[in-house]
């Protein structure tokens, strides 16, 4: 986040020219390595290990060095010497300064200065940003008196970095009782806090399209929907962790599907933070008002089903898909047909997972948790009303314990929470009779 404000300071003061900004960023993120490829690379941790700790950080909002202390694969020393190795990226940053514009150390501290007068930062707040300390940074853009707000904001900041990317900065954070908007994504968490979490842009959506595609990755994202499903999946990221966090103190909270608005204006207290990928904006929307209400008539999503090639000569296990994220369903189709699995049928809520179900008759059915029309644990219950020997296995966020407990006291087999973990999803398949 530094590199990319003090980038701008720059670039506003004529010091270095747009072109120049983004060819320095380049090179930063060239030598930005993840902690875990440091001890891969090192062998501190094995590959396996190394993925196990960036899994648990999907189900846990934890630092990496932390998560690995704790399960013993690196010691509280080992943790110090690879951050170390991962270097100052702000030294790294004024080095290109100073090399490429034969600037002297002395003319950038003297810009860094005016960048933190304008900013109106302390000495420890400075270098706390230059860190990208979020935990520090936060409480700096979003000057709220909840504190869940502030919390939440920072989580989502960090979760950018962990699944979507390292290049984005965010602005100061503002009510946003009146936000009128051309696209809104997001999802309501219910019980005993009301916590609604999502995406939005006022225009134009090149910000929201980053978003989703680099939280995507490897799934392509082409149609405007497929845009919408990917900020929405980001957002039950966010949620199943946030919820995760409230109810380890025996907080009753649920999440509600998530939903997409289009040309419209909430109402309720809110709040906005603008977040910058590319320097491309979008709005992270954060409301704790049990009287919000982002929009009136919620966009239905057009979305295509996988052309499923089936085999009916084949002996491989089959399995039915039923997810509401279009997103999800690519991965898990993808995941089961390259490793022994034919996937039959895909459905996106639970009415129609069970009417698949019957017609199908699958070795395995993977059942979303959280979904319209008709929801997991529902759907479950009805394919075991059916047949009593159907495989289930569930997926789920984080933070839905109790709609687990609910799945397995129905008989499911499995659960998986997402986003899950490759080899583990195959792996309890595999050891799993059906």
């Amino acid at each position: 986040m530094f590199i990319q404000l003090f980038s701008n300071y720059l670039v506003g003061q004529s010091v270095i020219t747009i072109e120049q900004k983004n060819s320095f960023q380049e090179e930063i993120q060239k030598t930005r390595v993840k902690l875990g490829t440091i001890a891969v690379a090192q062998g501190l941790l094995t590959k396996e290990q190394a993925e196990e700790i960036n899994h648990q950080q999907t189900q846990q909002d934890r630092r990496f060095g932390d998560i690995a202390i704790e399960l013993g694969y690196l010691t509280e020393n080992q943790v110090s010497e690879l951050l170390s190795m991962q270097g100052d990226l702000a030294m790294k940053f004024f080095q290109l300064l100073i090399d490429t514009l034969d600037l002297s150390m002395e003319a950038v501290r003297e810009h860094l200065h005016n960048f933190q007068k304008m900013h109106g930062f302390t000495d420890d707040e400075l270098e706390a940003v230059k860190k990208d300390d979020f935990e520090s940074i936060i409480p700096l853009f979003a000057t709220v008196r909840d504190p869940m707000i502030t919390d939440l904001a920072g989580l989502v900041m960090r979760n950018l970095t962990r699944f979507v990317t390292n290049n984005f900065y965010f602005g100061r954070m503002k009510k946003a009782s009146e936000y009128s908007y051309s696209m809104l994504a997001g999802q309501k968490s219910v019980g005993d806090y009301n916590i609604f979490l999502g995406f939005g842009a006022t225009n134009e959506l090149d910000g929201i399209i980053r978003l989703a595609k680099n939280y995507a990755k490897t799934v392509a994202v082409t149609s405007s929907d497929e845009v919408y499903d990917a900020v929405c999946e980001f957002a039950n990221l966010n949620n199943g962790l946030f919820d995760s966090v409230l109810s380890d103190d025996d907080i009753f909270i649920e999440m509600v599907p998530p939903e997409v608005y289009l040309n419209q204006q909430l109402s309720g207290n809110a709040y906005c933070m603008p977040v910058y990928i590319d320097d491309f904006e979008f709005d992270l929307i954060i409301s704790a008002d049990a009287d919000f209400i982002p929009g009136n008539n919620p966009h239905t999503l057009n979305l295509k089903k996988t052309k499923l090639c089936t085999d009916t000569s084949s002996t491989l296990p089959t399995v039915l898909v039923v997810d509401d994220s279009s997103l999800i369903r690519k991965v898990l189709i993808t995941l089961l047909n390259e490793n022994g699995y034919q996937v039959v049928g895909e459905a996106t809520n639970g009415l129609e997972g069970v009417e698949l179900y019957k017609e199908l008759m699958p070795d395995i059915v993977t059942l979303d948790i959280t979904m319209p029309v008709m929801d997991g644990v529902t759907a479950l219950r009805k394919i075991k009303e059916h047949n009593p020997e159907a495989m289930v296995a569930m997926i789920s966020a984080a933070g839905q314990k109790d709609k687990l407990m609910d799945a397995l006291r129905e008989g499911a087999e499995l659960f998986f929470t997402k986003p899950f973990n490759a080899q583990e999803v195959i792996k309890g398949l595999k050891n799993s009779e059906f």
